[in-house]
């Protein structure tokens, strides 16, 4: 503490002015008081340079999981590609070998998404004439699940199949002398 005023830290820099604007003389400043003011320096960069330190090591720690993360995700991208890629090869070795097969699911997928639309419609008729019942009865909502789920479920699942059946480009046919 400053020995003439003790209330203030020793690192408080004082300075008097004079109402009258005549200069008053210049106190030498206590070498203690600036001694410890240094050393509170010292001790705050100090700090603060740990600080920025630990910083740059957490981004280094972050950067260095962004890359993993960025090489995982790659990793997923390429095995998706060739998961597909497989799934490709595959349906046109099936294509190839079931070709009479392709233009009958043409033709069910044709007749089967007329029924499915149908199904929608009524569906959605269903629900707009029973909104009301089904938010407030179990039995409505039991009765709407059971007359559109399965059928929707089934109908779904197998016009699944036949879509990527049915989308087969089938090879042009030879002209005549090639």
């Amino acid at each position: 503490m400053s020995a003439e005023n003790p209330s203030l830290p020793p690192w408080t820099y004082r300075m008097e002015v004079s109402p009258t604007g005549q200069a008053q003389p210049a106190t030498p400043p206590n070498p203690a008081e600036a001694a410890n003011l240094l050393q509170f320096l010292a001790t705050v960069q100090s700090q603060q340079l740990e600080v920025t330190r630990q910083l740059a090591e957490t981004q280094r720690q972050m950067l260095d999981f962004q890359r993993q993360h960025l090489e995982l995700m790659r990793e997923n991208i390429q095995y998706i590609r060739d998961q597909r890629a497989r799934q490709i090869a595959d349906l046109e070795r099936w294509q190839n070998g079931h070709e009479p097969v392709i233009d009958s699911c043409k033709q069910a997928l044709g007749l089967l998404e007329p029924v499915h639309a149908t199904l929608m419609r009524e569906l959605a008729e269903y629900v707009e004439e029973h909104h009301e019942n089904l938010l407030d009865g179990d039995y409505t909502l039991s009765d709407f699940v059971d007359r559109f789920g399965p059928k929707l479920a089934h109908l779904n699942t197998i016009l699944s199949i036949l879509r990527p059946l049915a989308a087969a480009n089938k090879r042009p046919e030879p002209k005549p002398g090639e």
